[in-house]
């Protein structure tokens, strides 16, 4: 709990998951519809492009459809979220977590624009974000191999597990967590570029 503590950022998307699921089920129960996952700021393209509600981007992050649903993702951010956010330290994590909040969530719309895919779908949970650390975890692996590639040979059966509940499970936006990881890859190479995770700049 004390390392969680210091970690800040992962202990405050912790935290407001779990308040935002609390304020969900006070209001709509334990589970929620797709309906009301949209008017708790779900994700869903028509709302953001004709609707113009481009905060849905951000707060389709924090909801969750179920406490199985809150559970494993925090569990998930407890355990990889604190060792990443260790690794490359506070100001490159946050600003990792500020695009990947986006990302999960802009690759999606994107497709949408291209082919009209996922017009009738609503998308929430902070899995994607989790995908995105995974992905910033996969770039500096390669990139600092002598250091970090046992670790993250430790990690791939957990990657490829998430990846098959991903495909297998109907309700788990596969799109989404594919998003998510491919961003976290771009996000920490342009984090990589001008702030050197081994350099006496941004620790």
């Amino acid at each position: 709990m004390n390392r969680l503590l210091q970690s800040k950022i992962t202990a405050g998307l912790i935290l407001v998951c779990f308040v935002v699921y609390l304020y969900t089920t006070l209001r709509y129960g334990m589970t929620m519809s797709a309906i009301e996952g949209i008017q708790a700021g779900g994700f869903n393209p028509i709302y953001v492009v004709f609707y113009h509600q481009y905060y849905r981007l951000f707060t389709a992050n924090f909801i969750h459809f179920g406490i199985f649903h809150l559970l494993a993702n925090c569990y998930s951010l407890y355990a990889f979220g604190m060792f990443l956010e260790y690794v490359i330290r506070f100001k490159r994590f946050l600003l990792l977590t500020v695009f990947s909040l986006f990302f999960t969530t802009s690759i999606p719309l994107i497709i949408y624009f291209i082919n009209g895919f996922g017009a009738n779908t609503v998308l929430g949970g902070i899995s994607g974000v989790i995908f995105s650390y995974l992905g910033a975890f996969t770039y500096i692996s390669f990139k600092y191999k002598e250091i970090f590639k046992r670790i993250f040979n430790q990690l791939i059966p957990i990657l490829f597990l998430n990846l098959f509940i991903s495909i297998s499970v109907p309700s788990i936006s596969l799109v989404g967590h594919l998003g998510g990881y491919i961003g976290g890859i771009i996000i920490m190479f342009c984090l990589e570029y001008f702030y050197p995770l081994y350099n006496k700049g941004l620790n």
